[in-house]
């Protein structure tokens, strides 16, 4: 159908200074990662909110799975945007 795109997330990857870790940028068909709870999915147009994440995190391109191991870190997802925090 014309016009009829996948949709898809913006996502920022932020390392703490001290991790010494490579920043990613762009855009995911979805986010996996880990809360209190248990294993847990962002998909586009998710309900916005906030949590701590523990132990790994997959970021699912169009292109690709780009996996991350860390001890802590924290996602936000708001209007479609998720901003990630790892080793903070």
């Amino acid at each position: 159908m014309p016009g009829d795109q996948e949709k898809t997330l913006e996502v920022e990857l932020f390392w703490s200074p001290v991790a010494d870790k490579e920043k990613f940028e762009g855009e995911a068909k979805a986010v996996t990662s880990e809360n209190e709870v248990g294993e847990f999915d962002i998909l586009p147009e998710h309900a916005n909110f906030i949590t701590l994440i523990f132990n790994s995190l997959t970021v699912y391109t169009p292109e690709e799975e780009k996996e991350y191991e860390f001890s802590r870190g924290v996602v936000e997802v708001a209007d479609n945007k998720v901003r990630i925090f790892l080793e903070v």
